[in-house]
C-alpha cells in the first residue's frame, strides 16, 4: 500500500511547502514511460520512509504547479524542506540514487528535534564566527577609535559573543 500522496494545483502548498517533515514531488504525466518506470520506487520508499513526506503531481492536470518549478522534463523529482526547494533529480534514476538523495536530504533538515537543534547550533556557529572573524580584521584597521567608548564596548562585546560560541560549539558536539 503506497503512502505517496496526489497533490494538485490547489493542494500543493498545503502538502509540500507546510508539510512538517522534507517532501519529494515526483512530476510526472500518465503517457511517461519512465515516469511509470519509477513510481513503484517511490510507492516502496514512502513504506519505508516515516520521517519524509513522498508526493506526485501529473503535469497535465495540474501546469499552474508544472509552470511555477518549471518543469520542461519529466520525471523531475523536487525535494522541498522547511518550504522551500532544496535539490532536484531529473529522468528515471535508480532506487539508490533516490535513497542517497533522501538521506542527503533528511541529513541536511532532520526530522527530530535533536537533530533539528544540531543544524540551528551549526549554523549559529559558523555565522557567528564568520562575523567574528570580519570584526577582528576590522578592528585591526580601525585602532584609531580605541579612545571611543562605544568601541570599547563593542571589543568587549565581540570578546563575550566569542565565548558563547565557543560555549556552544562544546554543546554541540556533546549532542
Amino acid at each position: 500500500m503506497s503512502k505517496v500522496v496526489e497533490v494538485t494545483d490547489q493542494t500543493f502548498e498545503e502538502e509540500v511547502l507546510n508539510s512538517d517533515v522534507p517532501t519529494e514531488v515526483d512530476f510526472w504525466a500518465p503517457w511517461c514511460g519512465p515516469c511509470v518506470m519509477v513510481s513503484p520506487i517511490y510507492d516502496k520508499l514512502s513504506e519505508e520512509y516515516t520521517n519524509f513526506k513522498f508526493c506526485k503531481i501529473n503535469v497535465d492536470e495540474n501546469a499552474e504547479t508544472a509552470r511555477k518549478y518549471q518543469i520542461q522534463s519529466i520525471p523531475m523529482q523536487m525535494f522541498f524542506a522547511d518550504g522551500k526547494k532544496v535539490d532536484e533529480l531529473l529522468g528515471a534514476v535508480p532506487e539508490h540514487v533516490i535513497k542517497s538523495k533522501v538521506d542527503e536530504v533528511l541529513q541536511k533538515f532532520p526530522t527530530d528535534e535533536r537533530g533539528r537543534l544540531k543544524v540551528i547550533l551549526s549554523s549559529w556557529i559558523t555565522a557567528n564566527k564568520q562575523y567574528n572573524d570580519k570584526f577582528g580584521r576590522w578592528t585591526q584597521k580601525a585602532r584609531e577609535l580605541k579612545s571611543d567608548p562605544v568601541y570599547d564596548s563593542l571589543q568587549k562585546a565581540a570578546g563575550e559573543l566569542e565565548e558563547a560560541n565557543e560555549r556552544l560549539l562544546q554543546l554541540l558536539n556533546e549532542l
